[in-house]
């Protein structure tokens, strides 16, 4: 399957031995715990509860307006008649959904004061709660971003590092997260290869869709899915998902830390980067064990998420498909991490995806674009609950 224009925004975060990276400046107070915990067989990854038990929000006429833009989205999407894919999930049907979406935005828009939102959002909607990792609904919360790159064009002595367009002998598995094919000059398929093998080969070569000036912010933006380009002449141009080989992402931390290169208490994605930045020689020998490879084109009006819509910031999440409910309204009830830690409880809308973002216990918060966001994602690291809003029927 060829998304159009959908991205796969994946986490920020490098995540190893079933936790994640942590931020520089404040370890997270908790636990590790194997937060990529698989359900079991016939297992549903929602567990209804009381919604009064939910905490009363509070909501700025600028949160509103960003909800409703999200619910909006949404709601294009299921105008597509693709939009059928992946539902039910975890008992949830794509009516449900939608008419949960009509319903959270009719109610945004009519309950102007906080305590009727909330009065009526608890009489009107049911919550599902993530059964999370434990089976005690305990989800990890990371964060990831849309980056800006400077690039250029064309290979010049700055810009050195390539992203590739989408290779024509590609044939994309039903499934995003699937292996996909290599079609030959016989016609016939084979498993297309892994990023190891693509690299030292230079099979792409000739199919450059633009060139970057650090090796690793071009690894950066194939685990983003996602970027916006800076040329030299100061035009921004927005790069894009446009397919991948197919194979299971694999992060990189855990063998930084067994190498010895970082000390395993101070692993984050800020101490990755450096690391890059001052070896970038080791940076090809350590992506090369993430097999997964991302192509890309060029794209307008996002960042996208993988429902082929744009993503909101401080709205959309990003979560398993394969488990959860697309498209529809969610809450959140976590700690922002950062410089002052403070706890959270929001209303957020489920519009993305990722390849590390694979358990009922992972949800990924979409923090905007740019450098100050790239700070709050590569902090985000806490524990929290993800509820699921449904209309009652």
């Amino acid at each position: 399957m060829r998304p159009i224009i959908a991205l796969l925004l994946v986490p920020l975060l490098l995540c190893f031995a079933g936790g994640c990276a942590r931020s520089k400046k404040k370890p997270p107070a908790v636990p590790e715990k194997d937060y990529a915990h698989q359900l079991g067989f016939g297992e549903s990854g929602l567990r209804e509860i009381d919604i009064s038990t939910l905490p009363d929000l509070i909501l700025t006429p600028t949160q509103r307006a960003a909800l409703l833009q999200a619910v909006t989205n949404s709601q294009k999407y299921f105008g597509i008649e693709k939009a059928g894919v992946g539902f039910p999930a975890s008992g949830v049907t794509r009516a449900q959904v939608v008419a949960s979406l009509g319903a959270f935005a009719e109610l945004l828009r009519s309950a102007t004061d906080d305590a009727t939102f909330n009065r009526e959002l608890k009489s009107r909607f049911r919550a599902l709660m993530s059964v999370g990792c434990d089976d005690a609904g305990t989800v990890l919360f990371t964060g990831y971003y849309t980056p800006i790159f400077d690039a250029s064009l064309t290979r010049d002595a700055t810009h050195a590092y390539p992203l590739f367009k989408r290779p024509r002998d590609l044939v994309q598995a039903r499934g995003s997260s699937d292996q996909a094919q290599r079609r030959m000059a016989d016609g016939s398929t084979q498993p297309y290869p892994d990023r190891a093998t693509i690299e030292a080969s230079h099979m792409l070569s000739g199919s450059e869709l633009m060139w970057l000036a650090d090796p690793f912010d071009c690894y950066l933006v194939q685990i983003q899915g996602s970027a916006k380009m800076r040329l030299s002449d100061g035009r921004i141009i927005e790069v894009g998902y446009d397919g991948t080989n197919g194979m299971a992402y694999r992060p990189i931390g855990g063998d930084l830390v067994a190498d010895g290169k970082i000390a395993k208490d101070q692993l984050s994605f800020f101490t990755i980067r450096d690391f890059f930045r001052k070896n970038p020689q080791e940076v090809a020998v350590y992506t090369a064990r993430n097999p997964r490879y991302v192509f890309f084109t060029t794209v307008k009006g996002g960042p996208f998420g993988s429902l082929g819509q744009p993503v909101t910031a401080d709205v959309s999440i990003a979560t398993d498909k394969s488990i959860f409910p697309r498209g529809g309204p969610t809450m959140v009830t976590t700690t922002l991490s950062g410089d002052s830690s403070s706890p959270y409880a929001g209303l957020r809308v489920d519009q993305d995806t990722g390849g590390a973002i694979r358990a009922p216990g992972r949800c990924d918060l979409y923090m905007g674009e740019g450098d100050a966001n790239e700070r709050r994602a590569g902090a985000q690291f806490a524990e929290g609950r993800l509820y699921y809003l449904l209309l009652k029927e």
